[in-house]
């Protein structure tokens, strides 16, 4: 049976990936029930994605892009405590999360990551790595 909301999503999603925080905005003024939530899509396909979607009056979730994952939403939803640091980036070494700007993770990460660039371009750092 199509809700309401699916057959807003059908009339008024054209184009999903990237769009879920425009996307949700413009679903909430619709229908204000509708809370927005800002959080984290675990794709069982791609992984964990930052991400916004919608919660209705009885906390069924209401996400009008979930169509930009190759799991179309099945995964799991987790809001974004806002009491928690914001991360800047993701290391290029782990692909964690980075903090305050930072480029890599950790110590252990850069020397890593120093190693690995260097060794792309000067094959003596080879022993490095060791």
């Amino acid at each position: 049976m199509k809700t309401k909301y699916d057959v807003w999503i059908r009339d008024n999603v054209a184009k999903s990936y990237g769009t879920c925080a425009d996307v949700t905005e413009t679903m909430a003024a619709e229908f204000p029930e509708l809370s927005r939530v800002r959080g984290h899509y675990y794709c069982p396909i791609w992984g964990e994605r930052a991400h916004w979607w919608l919660v209705d009056p009885d906390g069924a979730i209401v996400d009008p892009t979930g169509s930009q994952f190759p799991s179309n939403g099945i995964g799991e939803y987790v809001p974004w405590n806002e009491g928690d640091p914001e991360p800047t980036g993701k290391c290029p070494n782990c692909n964690g999360y980075v903090y305050d700007g930072s480029t890599c993770c950790g110590e252990r990460c850069h020397a890593e990551y120093v190693a690995f660039c260097l060794s792309e371009r000067q094959p003596w750092i080879t022993e490095l790595k060791e």
